[in-house]
């Protein structure tokens, strides 16, 4: 068996987080995500991959390795070290089932989230950590593709392969995706096919979704490594000569040399924490919004189309930080914009509000939310930065008493809105932090001079906890 050359491979500082995804199943994304990692490791790099397709978690079946006795799902729930669940399949690499852990990730409370940062940390010490994502769209897929800067999108030359990963796509983007997904064309009959299908996929996301997708390279048919596959064996170590080996290696090389400034500021412990937190901050799929609307009064019966809402939202955003940064007093508006949006009238009543806690305690934070899980994980960060905090359903509860000793709401948007705006017309004058939706929301209107800081969905628990404390400091 004949070797190809090793790619120099220096060491790098921090893990690389890879996410592999594909509209649909069959594009051949776990065989590409085995060999791809392989490769890597080939070339000199330290690889773990989380099989985190909870459905079928076949990843072992390919490495021609009998299933894990100890799965993701044990660290999470049974408190078993992440050490003992990891698979050695050659030195530099191991592999983590997730089995169905992923999917539960959203069910931890505060104490295990935490522990799961810690436990996590122990991935650290690896160059890749390569996630082989559940095919199609699921809030699990959502949320662990949103949470790294590098998500790798399986497509074949089929119609149905592409129409399913523009869905993907499609979701991904109403759900906080701004940077190009890279497209990996399997199965193709040649490059120029691969060229061709790329040049149309990218042509039709970029027109109606804004996006650019990048080409990351194809891997051609291949009967040789077809056949390999089929034996639960890794075809780029048996047989490197092979196209399809040739395709991976060379697509590892693009990787490996692949300058992306946010993958340097990679931690698994932090990559997972806000897998939990988008996950249980309910990723939308475009049903979520007919639904509520369907099930609550409203006066507006009007369905606008996504995506110039979303537009409109972001126009407006953009406007409104350049205005505030051309003001020397609002010089620690963040420089993504949307993140932090500060209230241009009636601003100083507010943050005088704010800036003064009343008494000696500690300033008190009020938690508005439809949603149980929200509430809960939201009074966690409260709690975390040292706050107190108090946690109502709008409608429930007797929020009413805090009236005159809350510095702060921190409202998550979520429909139906008119309790909640029942809610904050009976503290007025109360400063907000409005956690938007994943469009516009009629109370960022209407409470736009009481609003110190909008933040959109999907958030960061980081980001938020930074807000909260920059903005009672």
């Amino acid at each position: 068996m004949q070797h190809s050359p090793s790619i120099a491979t220096p060491r790098t500082r921090h893990t690389r987080i890879l996410a592999l995804a594909s509209g649909k199943g069959g594009t051949g994304k776990t065989t590409v995500a085995v060999n791809l990692a392989l490769a890597l490791n080939r070339a000199g790099y330290t690889v773990c991959l989380l099989d985190a397709d909870f459905g079928l978690s076949n990843a072992e079946v390919h490495l021609g390795l009998p299933s894990p006795a100890n799965t993701l799902e044990n660290v999470l729930f049974d408190s078993l070290p992440l050490e003992e669940c990891l698979v050695p399949v050659r030195p530099g690499f191991d592999l983590l089932s997730g089995s169905n852990g992923v999917a539960r990730m959203a069910e931890l409370d505060v104490a295990n989230r935490k522990r799961l940062v810690a436990e996590f940390s122990a991935l650290s010490g690896y160059d890749f950590l390569i996630l082989d994502n559940s095919p199609g769209i699921s809030a699990q897929v959502v949320s662990l593709c949103l949470a790294t800067r590098e998500i790798i999108l399986v497509v074949n030359p089929e119609a149905s392969a592409l129409v399913d990963a523009y869905a993907l796509i499609k979701v991904l983007k109403e759900n906080g995706l701004w940077w190009p997904p890279l497209i990996l064309v399997n199965r193709c009959e040649s490059g120029v096919q691969a060229r061709q299908v790329f040049t149309r996929f990218q042509e039709t996301v970029e027109q109606f979704l804004g996006l650019k997708p990048l080409f990351l390279g194809a891997i051609p048919q291949d009967d040789a490594a077809r056949k390999i596959s089929a034996l639960g064996k890794p075809f780029v170590t048996l047989r490197d000569d092979l196209p399809a080996s040739q395709a991976i290696m060379s697509i590892a090389k693009v990787l490996a040399e692949r300058l992306n400034k946010d993958w340097a500021k990679n931690k698994p412990s932090e990559f997972f924490e806000n897998v939990v937190v988008r996950m249980k901050q309910r990723p939308d799929f475009g049903l979520s919004q007919i639904a509520a609307n369907s099930s609550a009064p409203t006066d507006d019966t009007t369905q606008p189309d996504v995506y110039m809402e979303l537009v409109a939202v972001l126009d407006k955003a953009s406007r409104l930080c350049e205005k505030l940064l051309e003001n020397p007093a609002y010089s620690f508006v963040r420089d993504r914009f949307g993140l932090v949006r500060l209230a241009l009238d009636n601003f100083l009543l507010p943050l005088d509000r704010l800036r003064k806690p009343r008494g000696t305690m500690k300033p008190r934070i009020l938690v508005l939310s439809n949603h149980e899980q929200m509430r809960t994980m939201l009074r966690e960060i409260v709690a975390e930065v040292g706050y107190e905090g108090e946690a109502f359903a709008p409608g429930h509860g007797d929020f009413l008493k805090f009236r005159d000793t809350c510095n702060l709401i921190l409202v998550s948007c979520d429909r139906p809105e008119a309790l909640i705006r029942s809610c904050l017309l009976q503290i007025p004058e109360v400063p907000l932090v409005l956690l938007t939706g994943f469009g516009s929301s009629s109370l960022e209107r209407e409470f736009r001079h009481r609003t110190v800081a909008v933040v959109p969905r999907p958030f960061h628990v980081n980001e938020l906890r930074d807000i909260l404390q920059s903005a009672l400091r």
